[in-house]
């Protein structure tokens, strides 16, 4: 069972870990769990709930009234405020939603492939991609759809950015090597995959490791290779504790090969990543050469 500390609370969330004890002890609104050794955490249904809340929150409803609502009452209303909020005319999106809650993978291929056609792979991401698994974040949040169609719909994307890549024949070949990674600690690979289709176009060697890689197995591959950059994306929040060492060991076994990260928890992050650590948060720096 997944288990949050009220820090991960209030990272996902932005409310105060004070606000959200406030809300305990006055509203009940949260039951935490305490381990063995008296710890106390949040279920995965407890995240839920405090996004759902503070949804409501910040489209003007009182903690106090949202005290009182019930648990199926909270999600109803935050569905509702998605819905109305989903209206943005964006046809593709919904076209492709439609076919993800279905769990129609023909259809979901014979859209992307469609897509494809009308728009840039740049394009693509920008205005399908990214609104869409932003919209499916939140639709997951208020039980929509499950954990399982992220992943359905995660693979299919996966097997058509890899068709993508491969076909890919660019105009001019650099003298440049990047070797692109997730750590051990890091699942999403969509961005990943997507930068390296970039890099490739814009003449870049790419050297792609994929997920779960280990350190020490970056470091052999960094000995054998030897790239110029080493590319790295990062969403999935981890401790403060294990972060420091995340980045300590990473600058220590890349043995001056420059770094570039990217990511969402970034922005979360930067008083913690050290001077050698390029922060990238645009393609003309993700293609700097």
């Amino acid at each position: 069972m997944i288990r949050y500390s009220i820090k991960d609370l209030e990272n996902y969330t932005e409310i105060k870990a004070h606000t959200i004890r406030i809300w305990e002890q006055r509203y009940n609104l949260l039951s935490p769990k305490r381990t063995d050794s008296n710890i106390r955490y949040y279920s995965h249904e407890d995240l839920k709930k405090i996004l759902n809340i503070n949804l409501l929150y910040l489209n003007g409803l009182k903690i106090s009234k949202i005290a009182k609502l019930t648990e199926e009452e909270i999600t109803d209303k935050a569905k509702e405020i998605i819905v109305d909020k989903s209206v943005s005319g964006n046809e593709e999106v919904d076209t492709l939603l439609i076919a993800i809650t279905s769990m129609d993978a023909d259809e979901i291929r014979k859209l992307l492939w469609q897509y494809d056609q009308q728009f840039s792979l740049h394009e693509l991401f920008k205005n399908i991609i990214v609104p869409l698994l932003i919209k499916m974040g939140e639709l997951w949040q208020t039980n929509s759809i499950s954990v399982a169609h992220e992943h359905h719909f995660s693979n299919i994307l996966r097997d058509f950015y890899i068709v993508k890549i491969n076909d890919l024949e660019p105009k001019k070949k650099l003298s440049k090597t990047v070797m692109l990674f997730l750590p051990e600690h890091e699942e999403h690979e969509l961005s990943l995959l997507y930068f390296q289709y970039l890099l490739k176009e814009a003449g870049f060697n790419c050297i792609y490791l994929g997920k779960n890689v280990p350190l020490t197995d970056l470091e052999a591959s960094i000995k054998q290779v030897k790239p110029d950059i080493l590319l790295s994306n990062l969403i999935t929040r981890i401790k403060e504790k294990e972060l420091k060492k995340f980045f300590k060991e990473l600058v220590q076994r890349s043995q001056g090969v420059e770094i570039r990260i990217s990511g969402s928890f970034t922005n979360e992050i930067l008083k913690e990543i050290p001077p050698a650590v390029k922060i990238i948060s645009s393609e003309k720096e993700l293609l700097a050469v």
